[in-house]
């Protein structure tokens, strides 16, 4: 990001928005309204990572916070998540999209929620204020989670038609993108257990009782979806995936300790016991844990000391106590349920006519969604930490010069990634024009 910039947008503008802020309709997804909505929400996240990034004060969350906005975003990343179950699968499938990048966005929407509900929430003030939409955020990404967890990936490497086509392009990403919601997802849920004492009991129920999220975690610590080995190279997952640098090979990555911490809280505190009996299951899949708290671990996060002391005396337990269990009122989760309501019998409908926006062929109405989401993705407010050659992971100095999208360390990657972005490099021009 360049330098000159102090702000995405005007701290006026930001704290307008967020007040008047409300919820988009389904059936307006793919109109100039929408996307103008998506534009805001953009920026919005944008001016948020750049005060977190500069150690600013966080006016975006205290706003947020302030005007009780932060259901909006839950409601937001439901939605999207909705649509991509009941409308995308109806959209016109016997025509190509000449332009894939305003259904990317409809994607990248719930990114955007997410991602911003992940910089608010970090603080315990925002966690209080959730109040019953907790449970619509847990649902959610417990959803995103389990999917992480339970979801194998296919063996085999893309098809050339895959590759070629540009659904099967847009397809690709939309995989990415929820890869990224669900590393998100690990954050949010390892912040909000990381506030117990300051939740409702029917929360803290949702969390043990429900879902289960110490073993879901531990299953996490087990399998570190956040890790992965490419040409025998390590990489970790933080936004993008990254090579890891020489001598940080052991270093503990931030969603791997948000789920410690996590865990810890979850298991520790008395206020937990009411709702979280350890059965020889649970203790089978908790136990395995002891291993991963080694020297490197505990030196980086001294309160898993106490982690690792309760699972040892967990291992050595002959019995098992059964905690009375705690009165507590259910309370059903209502946003996806009452999207589901709203537009039950209205998905065809509605696809059809969104087809109309998406494989839309007149060149003036895609100029005009066009010119939005240039405004919406403006590289040159985009708040990045650093850019990385997309070849060897380095740090960037050099972009093509055509669509001045892609980064490389030198002219060596730049040369060596032009068979697979040449073709890339025309759409992305295509797609500006």
């Amino acid at each position: 990001m360049s330098q000159e910039f102090e702000y995405v947008i005007p701290p006026w503008e930001a704290e307008a928005i967020i007040k008047y802020l409300s919820v988009s309709n389904l059936e307006e997804i793919g109109t100039k309204t929408w996307f103008e909505y998506h534009k805001k929400l953009m920026h919005l996240n944008q001016q948020s990572i750049l005060e977190i990034k500069h150690m600013r004060e966080e006016t975006i969350k205290e706003w947020f916070v302030t005007f009780q906005k932060i259901p909006i975003l839950i409601y937001e990343a439901i939605q999207i998540s909705v649509w991509k179950l009941k409308i995308f699968p109806r959209l016109d499938d016997d025509q190509e999209p000449s332009n894939t990048f305003m259904l990317y966005s409809v994607f990248y929407h719930e990114t955007i929620a997410v991602s911003l509900m992940e910089n608010i929430l970090y603080h315990c003030d925002s966690v209080e204020s959730l109040d019953d939409s907790a449970l619509d955020l847990i649902d959610y990404a417990i959803d995103y989670i389990t999917g992480i967890i339970f979801t194998k990936e296919p063996d085999g490497d893309k098809t050339e038609q895959d590759v070629e086509s540009c659904l099967g392009e847009l397809l690709k990403k939309k995989k990415e993108i929820e890869f990224d919601i669900g590393m998100k997802c690990i954050s949010i849920i390892g912040y909000v257990s990381s506030f117990t004492d300051s939740l409702p009991l029917s929360t803290l129920k949702r969390l043990l009782s429900t879902h289960d999220v110490p073993y879901l975690f531990a299953q996490l610590i087990e399998l570190h979806p956040w890790e992965k080995k490419i040409n025998g190279v390590q990489m970790i997952y933080s936004s993008s995936w990254e090579k890891v640098k020489a001598g940080e090979e052991d270093k503990v990555c931030k969603v791997e300790g948000q789920v410690w911490f996590g865990l810890r809280e979850l298991l520790l505190n008395p206020k937990s016991a009411s709702y979280y009996q350890v059965t020889e299951f649970r203790m089978s899949a908790l136990t395995k844990l002891q291993k991963y708290l080694h020297e490197q671990v505990l030196d980086q996060i001294a309160p898993l000391i106490d982690l690792r002391r309760w699972l040892s005396c967990l291992n050595i337990s002959s019995q098992i106590p059964e905690p009375k269990p705690g009165i507590c009122v259910e309370i059903i989760p209502q946003i996806r349920s009452s999207i589901v309501d709203k537009y039950r019998k209205e998905w065809k409908k509605i696809a059809r006519q969104q087809s109309e926006y998406f494989f839309n062929k007149n060149t003036e109405y895609v100029q005009n969604m066009a010119v939005i989401l240039s405004e919406a993705y403006d590289l040159d407010k985009m708040v990045i930490d650093d850019y990385k050659c997309v070849v060897c992971n380095d740090i960037a100095t050099k972009r093509c010069s055509k669509c001045k999208s892609i980064w490389y360390c030198g002219r060596e990657c730049q040369v060596k990634d032009w068979t697979n972005h040449k073709n890339i490099c025309e759409k992305i021009i295509r797609a500006r024009d």
